[in-house]
């Protein structure tokens, strides 16, 4: 999920990783390397990997140098080979700090070994980076190499980076296509979510109303890899231009009540970006404060999660429908609340393993929840 304050700041992001690159447990204990740079500055901070609750990243910490020299920080992958369809590295980054510390993300290649014959490919100042970016690199000079991949943080009392949802893509795709099936639905009225603390104040209030984000990606060109979402209170959409490389559990914290709201969501990948002239803009209504019984449906919890059989739907509140939808957006399976099995349980053995959005529908509102399906 990706949650963003909206008109204040960022205040997290929990990552996602891809397949080329498995982060879900510690990289370091398996064939990454970190290490300081050759100039004997940046010992005292390592690139640290967390679990981010099941959506890993890696970060490094900014720190002073010695002297006149800046502190390096390499975090090497193991060897990858590159191919005509993998020549293009992906990944995303996130600036701790809207401060400009003049520090730097540099990539570089090797292959000969983790710890030398480096070459520099590209390099990041933090305007490329700040607040948070999808980055790309080309690497078709090596297609049938084995290389190894150095991301080298280079900075003096710097800042702090996060380095997430690594890839190697398809170089020569073909521009994806527009985005489909918004969420919420384009002319629509909908309740903000206000149940969490966003602010660990111990008050609920307003700065913590949000709503959950989902789209699904257009039908033809190749896949997209990220997305840049455009967000606003007018068809300029100037309070939110970020990227993210998900098209599910985007969430905008801070918006108010009664207010009509305007958002796009431009496809990307190597290929290029979907037109944005033919990517439609949406615009959504936020109906009065939350009622008791929004509250309560917002509170409805679907457990286990990811799941391989049966999930149990808890809910303070009854409800009418359960409707599950794949990526594209079709209904898969439906159930009305008296078909569920005894305690509120459905049955996706039938579905394929992916991913899914089951939407819990009561008295003409809704709850949607993400669901790994293993």
């Amino acid at each position: 999920m990706k949650k963003i304050t909206l008109l204040l700041t960022m205040l997290l992001i929990v990552f996602t990783s891809h397949a080329q690159f498995d982060w879900s447990t510690n990289p370091l204990d398996n064939g990454w390397v970190e290490y300081p740079g050759s100039n004997g500055e940046g010992t005292v901070q390592s690139w640290t990997w967390n679990a981010g609750g099941g959506n890993p990243f890696m970060y490094i910490t900014w720190e002073a140098s010695s002297g006149s020299l800046n502190c390096e920080d390499w975090l090497v992958s193991p060897p990858v080979v590159i191919t005509n369809t993998t020549s293009g590295l992906n990944f995303g980054v996130q600036d701790q700090y809207a401060t400009d510390y003049n520090s730097t993300l540099s990539i570089q290649v090797s292959t000969t070994g983790q710890t030398s014959g480096f070459t520099e490919v590209a390099s990041f100042t933090e305007a490329n980076i700040s607040p948070s970016a999808i980055l790309n690199v080309d690497l078709s000079a090596y297609e049938g190499t084995t290389i190894y991949i150095a991301f080298v943080w280079i900075n003096n009392d710097g800042d702090r980076l996060y380095l997430f949802d690594l890839e190697l893509v398809n170089l020569y795709a073909t521009a994806p296509s527009p985005a489909t099936t918004p969420n919420p639905a384009d002319g629509a009225t909908v309740n903000l979510n206000n149940n969490t603390d966003m602010n660990n104040d111990g008050v609920i209030d307003a700065t913590d109303q949000h709503y959950t984000f989902t789209w699904s990606p257009g039908v033809t060109g190749d896949a997209p890899t990220g997305y840049n979402f455009k967000f606003g209170t007018t068809t300029a959409m100037t309070s939110i231009n970020t990227t993210t490389s998900m098209n599910d559990g985007f969430s905008i914290y801070g918006m108010t009540t009664e207010t009509t709201y305007y958002w796009q969501i431009i496809p990307e990948n190597a290929g290029g970006s979907a037109d944005a002239t033919n990517c439609p803009v949406w615009s959504f209504t936020t109906s009065a404060a939350l009622s008791v019984e929004d509250a309560q449906l917002s509170a409805t919890v679907v457990s286990p999660n990811p799941v391989k059989d049966m999930v149990t739907i808890n809910s303070p509140v009854g409800f009418d429908s359960v409707e599950v939808f794949n990526q594209l957006g079709q209904i898969v399976l439906k159930s009305n609340a008296d078909d569920l099995l005894n305690n509120n349980r459905l049955d996706l053995s039938a579905l394929n393993p992916g991913m899914y959005m089951l939407q819990i529908k009561a008295e003409n509102k809704s709850k949607t929840v993400k669901i790994i399906k293993e």
